[in-house]
């Protein structure tokens, strides 16, 4: 399977926006119903697979209106 330059950025774009989100749940959990541990579990387990696929997926729509050499 090849991906566009578009659609690579967009998935590393939201990879990075997925560990930004895992920062953020980690300093505002609420420590009476939860742990770090479960909220950093959850959110690199299903948070940044969903982050990187949105990415991926607003990447790839990018290349494919404006054009796979749109980013260059």
């Amino acid at each position: 399977m090849r991906f566009s330059k578009p659609a690579l950025m967009g998935a590393g774009l939201g990879f990075v926006m997925g560990i930004a989100f895992t920062v953020i749940s980690l300093t505002q959990f609420d420590d009476t119903e939860t742990n770090a541990r479960d909220v950093a579990l959850v959110s690199l387990l299903v948070g940044l697979p969903i982050s990187v696929m949105l990415g991926l997926a607003i990447g790839w729509l990018w290349g494919r209106f404006m054009g796979p050499d749109s980013l260059d």
